[in-house]
């Protein structure tokens, strides 16, 4: 059956996982934009063929016809060829100027704020006049016959609104299919922000600063393996990402990449993202404050470039959208001898916009988690705020509930910072040589079997940081989650 949403946004074969199956840990593809639907197959079946079911040539047209004022029909190129240009049309049409306004707390907080390109940062004089550049070429190439129909020609203009450079090297390395898929991925003003505004930032959050150099060099990589469609492979492969979950079993390691998701109660979905990983670029804008893309975009990388690093997604009926909570997760490790793998829980976030209830959110993400945790045959950790609730969950399947008190190490970063409100109190930093944070007090649980020595580390003392003349006291011991992240919402308000 084909979906149709609001702007177009995707169109594609969906089918309703059956209310009868067991949560399972098969990886199933999730609609990037409405994960409460099961998509079958995998992300190339869509783009496989020149007929991809799901795909709708003469509404296509008729979109491109709107946005760009020419006459296009539906035969004039391949239905993928259609696509990509309705979608260019409809992101590059109306944008943001990243160029021009840089990167700040003034652009979008929500992903609906983007889809309806309204917020004044799309009106800003400089984003309007751009805009209105892109429309005008996009529809010249059409009228002079090389779109939509050339896959090269949709590549370099798919390329040059997200402020690639010659000297990036990604013309060398971009495939269409790639293209089309973070299309499809509303990834265009990311990557444009990424490319325009983070490649240039030279501090962090606390004002420490950032080696000239280290921010382009991950940034380059990042949408060099996103334009040629092997993102969430290089985020596993790469020399540093293995080097971080060095340790694990390769069945281990395959269940950690793996972008499970289960569903709960009522139609609740909880997901780590799904096939692909392209939504990873935009999980950071739900909730907060927070970083994204476009504001405070460094503390964006380490997400995007770590193989230790996910995020755990909710998606609720209530708000089909797009996910509406979000969550970090870090595969991590104790120093212990041997050290241990522990899954790092951060605190839940829902979206501004989403009108839902978010009270059976929590459970239903340690449900998940804990269900991963087993599978792996590894810890979770999460604050003890949760202790709880977490034993209430686990009452019956053997695994222990227990405080600790371990320091955790932090293997080098592959982005070269690292970014997170319950692993120091700096939110952001450099990070490329391995640390060990000092004993932060948690609530671990142990799956069943585990009868591995917890940590008795006793916890650090606090220590004060300072910066741009604004005194701040973030403690860098077992301070709970919850107050920090009070400091850090009251530091925001004070800038």
């Amino acid at each position: 059956v084909g979906l149709s949403i609001a702007n177009g946004w995707l169109l594609t074969r969906i089918r309703v996982a059956s209310f009868c199956e067991a949560p399972s840990r098969r990886v199933r593809m999730l609609c990037s934009v409405c994960p409460q639907h099961v998509v079958d197959g995998s992300p190339g079946d869509m783009l496989d063929g020149d007929s991809p079911a799901g795909l709708r040539p003469a509404e296509d047209a008729a979109v491109i016809r709107e946005f760009l004022e020419v006459e296009v029909q539906e035969s004039a190129a391949s239905p993928r060829c259609l696509r990509a240009l309705r979608l260019l049309a409809e992101q590059c049409c109306r944008g943001i100027d990243y160029k021009t306004l840089g990167l700040n707390w003034n652009h979008p907080s929500s992903r609906s704020e983007y889809r309806h390109g309204t917020h004044e940062s799309f009106r800003a004089k400089s984003s309007v006049s751009r805009s209105k550049a892109s429309r005008e070429e996009l529809s010249r190439l059409v009228r002079v016959g090389e779109l939509p129909s050339s896959q090269t020609s949709l590549v370099a203009v798919f390329l040059r609104e997200i402020g690639s450079e010659p000297s990036d090297g990604h013309a060398e390395v971009a495939r269409f299919e790639a293209i089309l898929a973070a299309l499809e991925a509303e990834l265009l003003l990311p990557l444009r922000a990424m490319n325009e505004g983070t490649k240039d930032l030279c501090t962090t959050f606390t004002g420490q600063s950032i080696p000239p150099g280290l921010l382009t060099k991950a940034v380059v990589d990042i949408v060099s393996h996103v334009v040629h469609g092997d993102f969430a492979e290089w985020r596993y492969s790469n020399p540093v990402g293995r080097r971080q979950l060095e340790g694990l079993s390769h069945d281990q390691i395959a269940l950690w990449s793996e972008p499970m998701w289960t569903e709960h109660g009522g139609g609740l979905i909880v997901h780590e993202d799904a096939p692909g990983e392209l939504g990873l670029f935009w999980a950071t804008k739900i909730g907060g404050p927070s970083h994204g893309f476009d504001y405070e975009g460094q503390c964006l990388l380490p997400l995007l470039a770590n193989a230790r690093h996910k995020v755990v997604l909710v998606s609720d009926p209530a708000w089909p959208d797009h996910p509406s909570g979000r969550a970090h997760l870090r595969l991590l490790w104790t120093q212990t001898m041997p050290q241990l793998p522990v899954m790092w829980l951060e605190a839940l976030n829902q979206d501004y916009y989403a009108r839902v209830d978010p009270k059976p959110w929590q459970l239903a993400v340690l449900s998940h988690l804990v269900q991963k945790a087993d599978a792996m045959g590894i810890r979770l950790s999460v604050t003890p705020f949760l202790q709880s609730s977490l034993q209430v969950l686990v009452a019956e399947n053997g695994g222990k509930v227990t405080m600790t008190n371990d320091r955790i190490v932090l293997r080098p970063s592959n982005a070269g910072l690292e970014a997170s409100d319950t692993l120091s109190g700096k939110h952001d930093w450099v990070q490329t040589t391995e640390e060990v944070t000092s004993a932060i007090s948690r609530c671990t649980y142990t799956p069943a079997g585990d009868e591995r020595p917890f940590s008795t580390a006793a916890p650090a003392q606090c220590t004060t940081t300072w910066s741009a003349g604004i005194s701040t006291c973030f403690p860098h011991c077992n301070m709970k989650a919850a107050q920090r992240q009070l400091i850090l919402y009251l530091f925001v308000i004070c800038l």
